[in-house]
């Protein structure tokens, strides 16, 4: 038998040559990202709201000319900034998601990310004794934003894509009212009450979380069809009289008191009303996919069947998983309340 590491082994005869390339590859994709973080954070795409060289923006942001150059390079080949000579700018796609005021702005995902970059520095750790609080604490500059990144973290996942999906899968023409629960920027009742114009909406969350929904609720020109409404769901319930309410990405596994948010949102809706839930779903044999087993991994997941379940349990009827989305690791689920 011809041990691993003989020279005589043929590296032609390999089966899973394509698979373990794309491994590779992906093991590599941190080296994109970090760099696309440092652009952010070094405040390189403000500095580019008109074009600059790139000692020019060196010198505005403070940092080394060469250095600088090589890091502009990177964001070219992103796709995020072009150049014409010496000169940089920003592509069409850099414009619409890295400045600050664009509806479909990416800042807070890269910092929130940026702040989870750290917290997996400590994941052998976490795994080794079971403690999440095991891993390194991040730079308090990160720690300063965390919530607003946070907050508009999730205004950029959704805008760019994520809503737009959720919306194209469901029909909400007999719909007047819907609740959008923790509904956080309250970006998907704006892509769902720009999908059904009949459709008008109340995004309840938290006092702080709305402060920001209503800045996106307001750039979107929606204050008068979307709403928003203050409370907290451990001591309020989510009112009444709703015929369709949104649950996006708040029944992430056991610790998320799934059980009771259901039986909550039963009471909001009318007889006959629309539970609409989105989330991360591991398939039933948890075997992925990744999207969905890496929030597992950090928050938790239910498979597709345990969360069919919890709302059948809960008192919906005709629950149904109507459309899953394997790029994001994420399922849409709707049922009725009787």
């Amino acid at each position: 038998m011809k041990r691993q590491n003989d020279y005589s082994i043929d590296l032609f005869g390999s089966d899973n040559l394509e698979q373990a390339a794309a491994l590779l590859e992906l093991n590599w994709q941190f080296r994109s990202s970090r760099a696309l973080m440092a652009a952010q954070q070094l405040g390189f795409f403000k500095a580019l709201a008109k074009p600059r060289q790139a000692a020019q923006v060196a010198l505005k942001c403070g940092t080394d000319p060469q250095m600088t150059e090589k890091l502009l390079t990177v964001c070219c080949a992103l796709g995020v900034l072009k150049r014409d000579g010496r000169l940089f700018s920003l592509t069409k796609l850099g414009c619409d998601i890295l400045l600050p005021d664009s509806p479909r702005y990416i800042g807070g995902v890269i910092g929130h990310n940026e702040l989870l970059w750290w917290a997996t520095t400590g994941l052998p750790e976490w795994v080794r004794t079971g403690r999440r609080d095991a891993a390194p604490e991040p730079p308090d500059h990160f720690k300063q934003h965390l919530f607003d990144n946070w907050i508009w973290a999730m205004h950029g996942i959704a805008s760019n894509g994520q809503a737009q999906w959720v919306a194209g899968q469901l029909d909400l023409n007999d719909r007047k009212l819907l609740l959008d629960v923790a509904g956080g920027p309250g970006t998907y009742s704006i892509a769902l009450c720009q999908r059904f114009p009949h459709l008008k909406a109340v995004v309840w969350d938290l006092p702080d979380t709305l402060a920001i929904a209503r800045q996106v609720i307001d750039r979107f020109g929606m204050s008068r069809r979307i709403k928003i409404q203050a409370g907290d769901w451990s001591k309020e319930e989510f009112g009444s009289g709703y015929d369709c309410l949104l649950m996006s990405n708040i029944l992430h596994g056991p610790g998320s008191h799934a059980d009771t948010r259901l039986k909550q949102a039963r009471t909001a809706l009318k007889r006959g009303g629309l539970l609409i839930v989105h989330d991360f779903m591991l398939n039933n044999d948890r075997s992925g996919p990744l999207p969905a087993a890496l929030f597992n991994l950090w928050l938790g997941t239910y498979t597709v069947s345990e969360l069919l379940a919890l709302i059948r349990k809960a008192g919906f009827a005709d629950v149904s998983l109507i459309a899953g989305n394997s790029q994001r690791g994420s399922g849409l689920i709707t049922a009725r309340r009787p």
